[in-house]
């Protein structure tokens, strides 16, 4: 279902692709496919719309790019096996990207999708990088 809603007062941060739980009477969970000059947005609830820009998590925030980005990145790192792979590999990744301060936010939502896996597994990356001035020891 396709509908178009009054955007809120942040409609300014609001981003294609960005996760709507409801709007109004609608309480279908959607996402954002075209937001226009008078301030409203038009939401699709078709749950492969959805997927399209949240396959792993919630990317609400990321620009379509950044979106595409992250998911790209997602889909490689899922097909490893395990967990403890997968949180290695994230690990590499976010911190070969963080060199770049254009790839901040795709950076930390990474992190939050690593850290739901360090929950789910409990396992830790094996090696990582750190600012030396926040170790504590």
């Amino acid at each position: 279902m396709v509908m178009n809603v009054t955007a809120q007062p942040r409609g300014a941060n609001v981003q294609v692709g960005d996760y709507v739980s409801k709007a109004g009477i609608y309480t279908k969970p959607g996402v954002i496919v075209e937001k226009r000059e008078d301030g409203t947005v038009q939401l699709d609830t078709d749950p492969e719309t959805i997927q399209k820009y949240h396959r792993h998590t919630n990317t609400t925030g990321l620009t379509p790019e950044e979106k595409d980005r992250f998911n790209g990145i997602m889909d490689q790192i899922m097909a490893n096996g395990t967990n403890g792979e997968r949180i290695n590999e994230l690990q590499s990744t976010i911190d070969s990207l963080k060199a770049d301060s254009g790839n901040k936010r795709v950076v930390n939502t990474l992190r939050n999708e690593q850290a739901a896996l360090i929950r789910l597994s409990r396992e830790l990356p094996r090696v990582y990088n750190y600012e030396l001035d926040k170790l504590r020891y």
